[in-house]
């Protein structure tokens, strides 16, 4: 049922985007891409603090209690976004363009999502631009973040040298980030699409839609989240990971 809801949803968010047009569709993907770099830049202490808080018990305790914290939150505030977004006095238009601008805000919970599992894996101080390109590749590639995020780096690196140590030089990573960001609206948009039809059902079934959306959401980018963590391919600092069994993990 949910893959056939995906399915209807992706074919809407796409006839939605081409009812608002190129600019306004332009408008909404640079305002995510800026509250990544928000997010990015500006709350990774915040981020390491909700993970020092649940010290004493163990990664997978973590991010679940993490996961279900945020996933009730995101769904309370959903489910009051498709009612709000369904109620009669709200204009056909002014309910399009608050859609998709809806997912601006929750890109950034997202984000704060992304970068605290991040902290729970024991990435320690990381780059802005190492951040930015963690959360693109976790919310664009979702499952498949670390092959994303490998094809994103092996591009930015064409005619150039890797260390011999398996890090990559922060231009690179800054040249991932620039064809990461270039994915945004046209992958990340679509999942987010059931969201979209959410908002526009009568009072009531788009409080559900919205609400229920957002919980597995939340769910699904925990998942791989913690996952793209355990086996990060790249990074500045260091290009092995160790995952909750003690076993080193190859960066290829």
């Amino acid at each position: 049922m949910r893959d056939r809801a995906e399915q209807k949803a992706n074919e809407w968010v796409n006839r939605l985007v081409n009812k608002l047009g190129p600019a306004e569709s332009l408008r909404i993907a640079t305002n995510m891409l800026s509250t990544i770099d928000d997010v990015s830049a500006n709350r990774w202490e915040a981020a390491k603090e909700r993970a020092e808080s649940m010290d004493g018990l163990l990664r997978p305790e973590k991010i679940d209690l993490l996961t279900r914290s945020m996933a009730r939150e995101l769904a309370a505030t959903g489910a009051a976004a498709g009612a709000a977004a369904a109620a009669p006095t709200v204009g056909t238009s002014a309910t399009l363009v608050a859609t998709l601008s809806e997912l601006v805000w929750f890109t950034g919970r997202v984000g704060d999502l992304v970068l605290t599992i991040a902290a729970i894996h024991g990435r320690e101080e990381p780059s802005v631009d190492e951040r930015r390109a963690w959360v693109l590749a976790v919310l664009i590639y979702g499952s498949s973040a670390r092959d994303g995020f490998s094809r994103a780096v092996n591009e930015a690196t064409i005619g150039k040298s890797v260390a011999a140590d398996g890090r990559v030089p922060i231009t690179t990573i800054q040249m991932a980030n620039r064809f990461m960001s270039k994915a945004l609206l046209r992958t990340y948009g679509s999942r987010r699409g059931l969201a979209a039809i959410g908002r526009l059902l009568p009072a009531g079934i788009g409080a559900a839609v919205g609400g229920t959306t957002n919980y597995f959401a939340v769910r699904a980018l925990a998942r791989n989240a913690d996952q793209f963590f355990a086996r990060l391919p790249y990074s500045a600092i260091d290009a092995e990971s160790t995952d909750i069994t003690g076993r080193q993990l190859s960066a290829g």
